[in-house]
């Protein structure tokens, strides 16, 4: 003889079953609270159940539990069917096997034409000709080889240290790297441009290694050229996400360049996109525009975030990613920096960043 334990709810006629096979069963009637709180644990019990077996005794056994629960809370199988039939004419079925993958919210993109404004009165905007670069490529513009190699020195040196060290140089910089003839910068060791770039007071810790490998870039640079036909075409073959992933690990990497920098190239290239620096990234997040979840907005969600941001203001991509940089960049706005000047902000009202 063995006394199995169950306490869990049965169907009225279980006991009188097992009795009948010369068993001795004890039983309880529920209270009502009682009663509701077993049913909902039968309720989970039966789609367990179901989900295990997939079969339709099963499904039965979940149904005849779903009408003990409607009856045990006071309501009619008749007003739960009604419901239903309500639902189903606000929101429709599950006919139609429908994913639903992602969602992208709307969002008051007041707040960019704002800063804006704020940024042209105090002039304070950096680059307004990026959009228009933009607007030439759309229309047929290209770039030859030596405009891509100023576009990734460019990107090179904004790494890692400030672009108002690095804007009234850029003459200079331009003289440097022999207005970026790619065979004379051959010719010059690193040492060359590591030390230009030092008497112009425009290195960061990255310049040492990214002049060392400046020569390994041109010729990736080349190799790209004979592959595709020009740089030109390398930057247009696929999306600008593509590319930029290709440059800065995938089978085109160059030196020094992580994904930040690679737009950073594309941009000076004309191709819309944006920067994912600290900045933009910092704006984005939960303690200031609130649009994603973590303080700082990832690299792709940067990304995707300008994109959206772009579709629904009709403004470039380079001109948001230029706006809301220059919103935070200590030598421009200098209002949304690392430590916010709340009181100076024209768009707090949109922001959700805690102020005592």
């Amino acid at each position: 003889m063995g006394v199995r334990v169950y306490n869990k709810l049965v169907r009225d006629r279980i006991p009188e079953i097992i009795e009948a096979d010369g068993n001795v069963c004890a039983t309880e009637t529920l209270s009502a609270e009682r009663y509701l709180e077993m049913l909902d644990a039968k309720l989970n019990e039966e789609l367990a159940e179901y989900q295990e077996s997939k079969s339709l005794e099963e499904l039965t056994d979940l149904l005849e539990v779903m009408r003990a629960v409607v009856r045990a809370r006071g309501w009619t199988w008749e007003q739960m069917e009604q419901v239903r039939r309500e639902k189903a004419v606000r929101r429709g079925g599950f006919e139609q096997k429908i994913l639903l993958k992602e969602v992208i919210e709307q969002v008051d993109c007041t707040f960019l034409f704002k800063m804006r404004d704020y940024l042209e009165q105090v002039n304070c905007l950096y680059s307004t000709t990026l959009p228009e670069l933009v607007k030439k490529r759309r229309a047929g513009k290209t770039f030859d080889f030596s405009e891509h190699l100023r576009g990734l020195i460019y990107a090179l040196l904004s790494a890692q240290t400030r672009w108002q060290r690095i804007a009234p140089n850029l003459p200079a910089i331009d003289q440097l790297f022999s207005n970026y003839d790619a065979e004379t910068i051959l010719t010059h060791k690193p040492a060359y441009y590591i030390e230009g770039i030092k008497s112009l007071k425009c290195g960061s810790r990255c310049t040492r290694r990214q002049m060392e490998t400046l020569h390994d870039n041109i010729r990736i640079m080349r190799q790209i050229e004979v592959e595709y036909g020009s740089m030109d075409a390398y930057v247009t073959s696929a999306g600008s996400d593509e590319i930029a992933v290709d440059l800065a690990g995938g089978r085109h990497k160059l030196f020094s360049v992580g994904p930040a920098l690679a737009w950073e190239y594309l941009r000076n290239v004309s191709i819309d996109g944006a920067k994912p620096d600290i900045h933009v990234r910092r704006f984005l997040g939960a303690d200031r525009m609130g649009l994603v979840q973590q303080p700082e907005a990832s690299e792709s969600e940067t990304i995707q975030i300008v994109r959206e941001l772009s579709t629904q203001t009709g403004l470039a991509m380079v001109e948001i990613d230029g706006i809301i940089w220059s919103y935070c960049a200590i030598g421009y706005g200098e209002i949304c920096t690392k430590t916010p000047k709340c009181e100076r902000c024209v768009v707090r009202d949109f922001c959700k960043r805690e102020r005592a």
